[in-house]
């Protein structure tokens, strides 16, 4: 039985920061999509959480505000971790 070649280093890296970027751009789309919605609620007067929630338009909206931040600050967080992990790859790149 024969081994199979494995990856290179620098190729794990690559395609591991690919994967963190494009979850990246997922989440701030997603937060922009959130963003607009709850922009659009705000303009309407409905800003009151779920309806089943009962809440105060200004608790409701401290909500809205800290889940943009908290996906803001996600997006960021896998942002730096991609752009790492590129940096490794391009450390890690046997040099001609």
């Amino acid at each position: 039985m024969t081994a199979r070649p494995s990856l290179p280093p620098y190729v794990v890296f690559k395609a591991l920061g690919v994967g963190l970027l494009v979850l990246a751009a997922a989440f701030l789309l997603f937060a922009l999509g959130f963003f607009g919605e709850g922009m659009l609620d705000l303009a309407d007067g409905r800003m009151d959480g779920h309806a089943s929630l009962d809440l105060s338009e200004a608790v409701a909206t401290d909500l809205f505000r800290r889940r943009i931040g908290n996906m803001l600050a996600s997006s960021a967080v896998l942002l730096a971790f991609g752009l790492g992990c590129f940096w490794i790859a391009c450390v890690l790149k046997p040099k001609p």
